[in-house]
């Protein structure tokens, strides 16, 4: 069993793809599956709430798996993407990745295989996209975490400021103490 549920975007023209790759996926508890039959339902899900991954067939009717992964690396989202289709040919491949893919599986052969696959390439694409985030991602996160910090940092200088008990005193110098080291941590200092 998986510490966290790995959140997918699966997007394929046809409904008999997305059930068996959905039952498939989900059989472990280890994915949630969202299901959206279009390129353009898959866009304004994306915009409404966050994925850990998108899976895309390549060949669907309007916006195709390509122009739909264009669409999203536009916007900046470097959402782990996999190409998963019928289509075999060494250009759409080649496009594929180029246009920023991570992977690009053919579908077709021993389903147990395939979907075992794609297991396996979401899982990894997820792996490295948490362990290398763009420079952007690092900067909103580090200043969501020094404005907690300072929030905290502020919350005690109100308790003190309506007085504390000496019982108090030992937790709001530690609790002082942790805010002085992550503030250090991360490069800021203690206004004083």
């Amino acid at each position: 069993m998986c510490l966290f549920m790995i959140s997918v975007l699966l997007v394929d023209d046809e409904p008999v793809i997305l059930d068996i790759a959905r039952a498939f996926l989900e059989r472990h508890g280890e994915f949630s599956v969202t299901t959206v039959l279009s390129a353009e339902e898959g866009l304004a899900l994306l915009n409404e709430r966050g994925f850990d991954a998108v899976v895309s067939d390549y060949e669907m009717p309007g916006m195709n798996g390509l122009g739909f992964l264009r669409a999203i690396r536009e916007k900046g989202n470097h959402i782990p993407f996999i190409i998963f289709t019928g289509r075999g040919r060494e250009d759409v491949v080649i496009e594929a990745l180029n246009a920023g893919a991570d992977y690009y599986i053919q579908k077709g052969g021993d389903p147990r295989a395939q979907f075992t696959e794609l297991a396996y390439k979401i899982r990894e694409s997820v792996r490295k996209k948490k362990e290398v985030q763009p420079p952007a991602e690092h900067e909103t996160i580090r200043s969501k975490i020094i404005g907690h910090i300072r929030a905290i940092e502020s919350q005690i200088a109100q308790m003190k400021a309506m007085g504390i008990t000496p019982s108090q005193e030992p937790m709001i110098r530690e609790c002082e103490s942790h805010i002085r080291d992550l503030l250090f941590l991360y490069g800021e200092h203690k206004e004083t």
